[in-house]
């Protein structure tokens, strides 16, 4: 459930779901190469959408979009969210990392979702600039999402939280192999 997140002990809440997109509006979304990045008001959600996906083909992706971010919106008592929409060919952060944000929604609507790892298995310098990361973490360690589910995961920036977000980083893609990604900020 997506409201464990509020528990200070809980640093990523999964909702286990289908993938709401069919395989062949993910490939079109990845063909025609889609990227959105801006930050919506939830007053003028739909419009703004509308405006970032024309055309009545993206449909459902709008549609699940605006469940998401007004989901995002009310579980969190914020006015604006960040959007990111991304066909990925490669991954976007193939390296370990933390964000530097209270918390994010992540859900892939095509191809292999992000990888995390739990709070008790991220080994001690893992996360050093120019730290080879290569063969630090076995591979039955790291958590992964499935197409279509939705995660938040709390940043570093979340209250109480300094030092503690979620590691995690993008998955390797197959040649050929495509991703199509959203995120939510607050």
């Amino acid at each position: 459930m997506l409201a464990d997140i509020m528990s200070d002990e809980v640093q990523v809440a999964v909702w286990d779901r289908p993938d709401p997109l069919s395989p062949q509006l993910v490939a079109q979304a990845c063909d025609e190469r889609i990227a959105i990045k801006s930050w919506l008001p939830v007053a003028d959600l739909d419009a703004a959408l509308n405006r970032s996906l024309p055309g009545d083909h993206y449909q459902p992706l709008r549609d699940d979009l605006f469940l998401l971010a007004d989901m995002t919106a009310c579980l969190f008592g914020v006015e604006e969210v960040g959007l990111r929409v991304m066909a990925l060919t490669k991954p976007m952060c193939p390296r370990f990392h933390v964000d530097r944000i209270p918390v994010r929604l992540l859900c892939t609507y095509g191809g292999p979702g992000s990888e995390w790892l739990p709070g008790n298995v991220v080994p001690a310098g893992l996360l050093t600039p120019g730290e080879d990361q290569y063969g630090r973490v076995a591979a039955e360690q790291v958590a992964q999402l499935a197409t279509g589910q939705v995660a938040l995961f709390k940043g570093d920036t979340w209250r109480d939280n300094p030092g503690s977000g979620v590691v995690h980083r993008s998955p390797s893609l197959s040649p050929g192999q495509q991703r199509l990604l959203v995120t939510l900020d607050i």
